[in-house]
């Protein structure tokens, strides 16, 4: 007698055949003329711009880009006297550890030369006018932020030594994206926007790319050097190869989310950042490599290295580590 399936046969079943529907509708509907599969490694969201990294195992997919309970990727920004504040302009960022307190809802900042932690509450404070400041982005595009409070900005003061304010992406006066970034507005959900990422709301690497990287290197480097926000995997026997994230299109996620590759990430001096030794690499590596076979092909990226991708929003997702991802290629 054939047995009844389980539960969770049945459950694995039907999540795969949503995946094949889905990637289906992409293919049919941009006429692409194939597919790679995939799982999502890493998921990874940064609180604070230029701070440390925070791997969940799963998040929402939103226009601003990922949300893992009341944390928001890039959600707040350290502002210095005239612009945010890096870890390319202050190393000892990379000192600092961050945490999440569910029970108290809060971020909590810890630092070895500090004798307290920080607890940042993570509920939206009441729109103050009066708190909105602004600084300059690298651009020199006037950016907007929320002052979180003298109580907060005194700790990061002394922790980095030097003065600093917490910003933060009120709704309020969250940004629009740069329309000069984005090179297909119509793939580009109508709501979307940033809060202080550099241009797009998520970036995506593959472990391919690393690995073809490092195999050109004489020191290695690590994922950290690229700050992503989703790590791309093969699985099973669907390989992935080094830098095809290029030509992907439509990016599937799980049961729902769709993403959209609006171009090859261009890189900043921020890869040279030691995350191991706490240093700058003097010999400015990855850098150096990538300038040799890894230029941009679109617009003011051409004179660029690349390295990833910057993804935009079509459609709402919650996703986990361990999902399936089909990605859409464009039409030769």
């Amino acid at each position: 007698m054939m047995s009844t399936p389980s539960r969770e046969m049945t459950g694995a079943l039907v999540l795969g055949a949503g995946m094949l529907l889905v990637a289906g509708y992409v293919l049919y509907k941009r006429k692409s003329k194939s597919y790679s599969v995939g799982k999502l490694s890493q998921l990874i969201l940064y609180p604070i711009k230029s701070g440390p990294p925070m791997h969940v195992q799963s998040a929402e997919c939103l226009e601003t880009g990922l949300k893992y309970k009341q944390i928001y990727d890039r959600q707040f920004a350290l502002i210095g006297k005239r612009t945010f504040i890096s870890i390319r302009t202050n190393l000892r960022l990379l000192k600092l550890k961050i945490n999440y307190d569910e029970d108290t809802n809060s971020l909590i900042l810890e630092a070895p030369t500090m004798t307290a932690a920080l607890s940042i509450p993570l509920q939206v404070p009441e729109y103050d006018p009066s708190k909105v400041k602004s600084f300059m982005w690298y651009d020199n595009r006037e950016t907007l932020y929320f002052d979180y409070g003298d109580t907060y900005s005194k700790w990061l003061s002394e922790f980095l030594e030097e003065e600093c304010r917490l910003g933060y992406a009120h709704p309020e006066i969250v940004r629009e994206i740069n329309p000069e970034m984005v090179y297909n507005h119509t793939a580009v959900h109508p709501d979307s926007k940033i809060l202080f990422s550099n241009t797009h709301p998520f970036m995506i690497a593959t472990q391919a790319s690393l690995d073809d990287l490092n195999e050109r290197l004489e020191d290695k480097v690590t994922m950290d050097s690229f700050r992503p926000n989703f790590v791309i995997t093969g699985e099973g026997n669907s390989v992935i190869e080094p830098y095809i994230e290029d030509s992907w299109r439509e990016i599937c996620v799980g049961p729902d989310a769709v993403l959209y590759n609006s171009r090859s990430c261009p890189r900043c001096p921020m890869i040279y950042v030691d995350y191991d030794n706490h240093k700058m690499r003097d010999n400015k590596e990855p850098m150096t490599t990538l300038l040799r076979y890894r230029r941009g092909t679109v617009k003011k990226d051409k004179s660029k290295t690349v390295f990833g991708i910057n993804v935009t929003l079509i459609k709402h997702g919650r996703i986990s580590v361990g999902d399936k991802f089909v990605a859409a290629y464009a039409t030769a």
